[in-house]
């Protein structure tokens, strides 16, 4: 298989849609469509299999909404999926921004709205190896300095300030946040870096390999074992500055 053919596969209930997408998409020579699915059940076995790049999902389906069907895998798909939900009810286009869906098409749709959407989404390719992931993770709301950080279930609205800090699970091979007061941990898609993170706001520095501390929270460093000490009631979280980080901590900190 061409290593430039995009991965595509089509999920509707309806046969017949499946057949009009499918005939359509086939006018683009690098769109290769590796499976069809009329069972969400079914459908959520073979992307998982097959991590497609391109997904097109309906949306209304009995037994399991489109919706409901992402959320179920989505920790077990690539970030690199890009999800078109296709569906004849305009209802949905809100939940499917929250979804962090790629794109959205309304049937019947027309051959210039399906043309454009190949277009945006070879276009977004082609500038995802240019353009910094921080862009895509977070954005910035226009109302209460808040962030809008992409986890694996789904948006999380949250301020800097309660950002504790960021762990990173060599099992799982991704960073997880940690939120005050509640220490409640969000998995983070496997995409995101320590230079994503560190990106969000000055406060936010990494203090050893698989540690990201919010500096607003940090209250002591011992001289000989370099362990941190975090305000109350943080005090019982054990953390410890490797000497590899150290130098870079105490040229961001202004030492008397």
């Amino acid at each position: 298989m061409n290593t430039n053919e995009i991965m595509t596969i089509i999920v509707d209930d309806e046969p017949t849609c499946i057949k009009s997408l499918a005939n359509d998409l086939s006018r683009f020579s690098d769109i290769h469509i590796v499976v069809t699915c009329t069972s969400p059940d079914n459908a959520a076995r073979e992307i998982v299999r097959l991590q497609p790049d391109l997904l097109f999902l309906d949306v209304e389906m009995p037994g399991m909404s489109g919706l409901e069907l992402l959320s179920r895998i989505q920790s077990d798909i690539h970030s690199d999926m890009h999800v078109v939900f296709y569906t004849a009810y305009d209802k949905y286009l809100l939940d499917a921004i929250r979804a962090s869906a790629f794109d959205y098409l309304l049937k019947p749709y027309k051959l210039k709205e399906l043309d454009d959407l190949i277009t945006r989404y070879r276009s977004h390719i082609a500038q995802s190896d240019k353009v910094n992931i921080e862009q895509s993770l977070r954005r910035m709301l226009l109302y209460n300095n808040k962030l809008a950080v992409q986890t694996v279930s789904g948006l999380v609205l949250v301020k800097c300030e309660d950002i504790l800090l960021f762990l990173y699970q060599k099992e799982q091979r991704c960073w997880q946040m940690m939120l005050v007061p509640d220490r409640k941990l969000h998995k983070l898609r496997m995409s995101t870096t320590a230079k994503d993170l560190l990106g969000i706001n000055p406060s936010f520095v990494q203090i050893s390999q698989d540690c990201i501390v919010n500096l607003n929270y940090l209250c002591t460093i011992e001289n000989v074992t370099l362990k941190c000490g975090l305000y109350p009631p943080f005090t019982d979280i054990d953390l410890t500055v490797s000497q590899r980080y150290y130098r870079r901590l105490r040229d961001v900190l202004d030492i008397l």
